[in-house]
């Protein structure tokens, strides 16, 4: 578990650039049905509450979704997938909306030459100006987490910085591709238990490595 709340934290800390690689790419995944927003029993955790409660500057954001079909306003910039080892089938890249940074967004179905029918499977914000499923990075505590979602299923620490996070959900690990697969929300706090980042993952349970 530690190991996927690492790559999440690592993907939000990575620099933006352009993207590359080979060839060769499995069937296109079918998307499952979008979920209505709706909300459930104080102190419950459940994933399609949560994937289908995302608001990032304002704006509803479904997950899991195909990059090229983001709204207007919206944009992306692909991670360039030899200078971070991304295989065929994974990528990430950087959210922008009128061409501020907005979050991060972790890709299957990414292949190069292909990359418009990447689907979005993972989403991560750190700024105040977004939420997922009420969690708002800057303002929300520990407590607050814990009202709305009850205790997590995995706590994960780093000693350097001295940091924890709740993790709510089933994650599985990655598969051959490098896709984290799982239904799973991360919330990493700050030294002071307030929220410094959230993450939600939405992917086909396939085998892991």
């Amino acid at each position: 578990m530690k190991r996927i709340y690492i790559i999440l934290l690592c993907a939000l800390m990575l620099t933006a650039s352009g993207c590359a690689g080979g060839s060769g790419r499995a069937k296109d995944p079918e998307l499952p049905p979008k979920v209505e927003p709706h909300t459930v029993e104080e102190g419950t955790f459940d994933i399609d509450a949560v994937r289908s409660n995302i608001s990032i500057n304002g704006h509803h954001f479904d997950l899991p979704q195909i990059l090229s079909e983001l709204e207007l306003g919206w944009s992306y910039r692909l991670y360039n997938r030899k200078d971070y080892d991304l295989k065929q089938g994974s990528g990430l890249a950087k959210l922008y909306y009128k061409g501020k940074e907005m979050g991060t967004a972790s890709l299957e179905n990414c292949y190069s030459g292909e990359e418009d029918k990447s689907i979005i499977y993972s989403v991560s914000v750190k700024n105040g100006e977004s939420d997922i499923y009420g969690i708002v990075p800057g303002t929300s505590t520990v407590e607050d987490v814990e009202k709305m979602l009850g205790r997590p299923d995995t706590v994960d620490t780093m000693d350097i910085p001295f940091k924890h996070a709740y993790i709510y959900g089933l994650a599985k690990g990655s598969d051959e591709t490098g896709v984290v697969r799982g239904h799973f929300l991360v919330v990493d706090f700050d030294t002071e238990g307030v929220a410094d980042f959230v993450s939600v993952t939405y992917s086909e349970l396939t085998d892991t490595e």
